[in-house]
């Protein structure tokens, strides 16, 4: 189940040109991942600016399209469906989700970012409540 502050299940994704990506493997980044192409057209002019940050983003889709962001394929729509249509999920490097919602544009999804790339994992408590 995709959640707040837990870690991204370990699903398996696929590129248009049918290699498997998995999701695990993306550790070690930022993550983003989107489903709105339009938002996917203006985080992908900040390209520069993610990579500076540290972050990797992708759009999501059940079929495959053009898309401005390196496309993965989640033709089951597990993910697809856990991401509002306007929004983002965010997860650290560990692929711990600190976003999953709407976002009013690439400006607050690189705050987002920003915010995930800030958190120190190992200063919080583990049984700790985060809000």
């Amino acid at each position: 189940m995709v959640a707040l502050r837990k870690l991204l299940p370990p699903y398996t994704l696929h590129t248009p040109g049918g290699e498997r990506v998995y999701l695990p493997d993306l550790k070690g980044k930022i993550l983003v991942l989107l489903r709105d192409p339009g938002m996917a057209q203006a985080l992908a002019l900040r390209q520069e600016e993610l990579a500076a940050l540290e972050a990797q983003a992708f759009l999501l889709a059940q079929e495959a399209h053009e898309s401005p962001l390196p496309l993965l394929l989640d033709r089951d729509g597990n993910l697809v469906h856990a991401i509002p249509e306007k929004g983002v999920l965010v997860a650290d490097p560990f692929l711990e989700i600190y976003h999953l919602g709407p976002v009013e544009g690439v400006e607050e999804v690189l705050e987002w970012v920003r915010f995930t790339g800030a958190q120190c994992p190992e200063c919080v408590l583990p049984e700790a409540e985060w809000l």
